[in-house]
């Protein structure tokens, strides 16, 4: 069974898949930098490695052998700290200089096959109710740029192969949620409190996720033959701010929620306002044509249901 080399592994994402990536059978590796995190991933039958994902010698050698990588390393800041630019510089470098990094040294093992990353979906200009997918080219702000270029990066793995036998995968991820995501507590806690806050218009669309769906679809990536590309992974109906606003009072037993002026929420968001407030009414066709995928939860609205039923067990 394969080796697979896997950054970001006791993230919200790595959390859930390295288990299960483990349980398929495969051999896993992870990147880890505290005895915590050693301990974390032994338990969840990962092998931890401590190496400097800056350090492209380094990587050369813990890559030897390993057929597959999962760049999954980021470093979001608190919803305190991220209307600061320079709190996103460490999460900007994990994945435009990791993802450089890691493809600088998995062509030159050689063994290396395939690289899947999780984008982020929030790249698209702001559409209206048009329809989006991965075809609409993206918007490559000074905010954006290094989920970009880390796409970028992945595509120049691919093409480095005149066979086509090296495959290179970028999944953009809408706003995942689910009981695995802290965000998601907050903003249902927000919510019993008769607060509703999502930057942008109210009758802009706003892309989700359900967590658990988001690994299914890095999963099928790698067991499946997907081509190489860029797929956009969101749930089957996109509903804007407005009904969220609508399915949040439901799930929580209220008639409306009290809804943040947006000025306000400019001042709270700062530098990521332009990136997470505009309309991206996006479709998942393109990945649902090349795979099995399908999501376990199709909207919003079974989705937050299930997140208040949660809370009230």
């Amino acid at each position: 069974m394969m080796n697979i080399f896997v950054t970001g592994a006791t993230g919200v994402l790595g959390t859930s898949l390295v288990p299960k990536l483990v349980e398929a059978g495969y051999t896993v590796s992870a990147m880890s930098r505290t005895e915590e995190s050693d301990e974390r991933l032994r338990r969840a039958g990962a092998h931890p490695v401590r190496v400097n994902l800056f350090d492209v010698e380094a990587l050369k050698q813990v890559l030897a052998g390993h057929e597959v990588i999962y760049h999954l390393a980021t470093k979001i800041p608190s919803t305190t700290q991220m209307g600061r630019s320079s709190a996103w510089l460490e999460n900007d470098r994990l994945r435009r200089d990791g993802a450089r990094n890691l493809v600088e040294a998995a062509l030159a093992v050689g063994t290396v096959q395939t690289i899947i990353y999780p984008s982020f979906d929030f790249l698209y200009p702001s559409s209206g109710d048009t329809w989006l997918d991965a075809q609409t080219t993206p918007v490559k702000t000074a905010t954006l740029s290094s989920t970009v270029e880390a796409e970028e990066a992945v595509t120049r793995f691919a093409e480095s192969d005149p066979t086509r036998q090296r495959r290179g995968i970028s999944l953009r991820l809408g706003s995942f949620y689910g009981p695995e995501a802290p965000s998601s507590w907050e903003t249902l806690d927000y919510a019993c409190k008769g607060i509703g806050a999502f930057p942008g218009a109210r009758a802009g669309y706003l892309p989700q996720i359900w967590l658990q769906d988001a690994i299914s679809a890095l999963l099928l990536a790698l067991t499946e033959p997907v081509p190489s590309g860029v797929y956009d992974i969101v749930d089957d109906e996109p509903v804007t701010r407005a009904e969220m606003y609508t399915i949040l009072a439901h799930a929580v037993g209220r008639k409306r929620l009290l809804v943040l002026p947006d000025l306000l929420m400019r001042l709270m968001t700062g530098a990521k306002y332009a990136d997470i407030s505009r309309s991206l009414r996006i479709s998942n066709r393109l990945f649902k044509a090349v795979s099995s995928w399908q999501p376990t939860v199709p909207n919003a609205r079974i989705g937050w249901d299930l997140m208040a039923q949660m809370q009230n067990k």
